[in-house]
């Protein structure tokens, strides 16, 4: 047998090694499990960026403003490293969840958030953030964490808080998130 043809059947014999080892360590990868699918379907209503709890009335959907229990407005300014962040316009509307509109959406880049519920229910910020799929969490904000040299603080009307998430949205709010180098 000639060399070529050895070495041949070598890099032949050594692509299909290869090739085995890698197919049985994507058998043997674990699978990522969502915490975010009401139905245990493999399928998610809102993407992995979102932290937190699941919010049902992340799933709600209104068709109109008329009927509703509650409608009012709070007012989110997000602050990245002394940058105001964009709010995107009509954030919650027409999403592959809701076709019209979620109990929390923008309809402009403000930040004025519009909380419309067919029930009269405590509406947290964490739902908001659900809906837009963007990380809220104690420890940051987006792909931003808290470390050695920064930190999230949030305020509401002026005041320091520490709810995240779990704030109470009310009429009138302004509601301040602001990751920023410590102090």
């Amino acid at each position: 047998m000639s060399q070529k043809a050895l070495a041949g059947i070598l890099l032949i014999t050594g692509a299909i090694l290869v090739g085995v080892v890698l197919q049985n360590s994507m058998q043997d990868a674990p699978e990522t499990e969502s915490n975010n699918d009401p139905d245990d379907s493999g399928e998610t209503l809102h993407p992995s960026n979102y932290s937190g709890e699941d919010h049902a009335l992340a799933y709600e959907c209104l068709d109109s403003h008329s009927n509703l229990s509650q409608h009012f407005h709070s007012l989110l300014t997000i602050y990245i490293d002394g940058q105001l962040a964009s709010i995107p316009e009509d954030t919650g509307i027409g999403t592959t969840v809701c076709d019209g509109m979620h109990v929390i959406h923008t309809h402009d880049s403000s930040g004025k958030l519009h909380v419309e519920t067919n029930e009269p229910v405590e509406v947290e910020l964490g739902v908001f953030f659900q809906i837009w799929d963007v990380y809220f969490a104690a420890d940051g904000i987006g792909d931003k964490r808290v470390n050695e040299t920064h930190e999230l603080v949030m305020t509401v009307n002026d005041v320091e808080v520490e709810t995240f998430g779990d704030h109470i949205l009310a009429d009138g709010q302004q509601i301040t998130i602001d990751y920023r180098v410590k102090a």
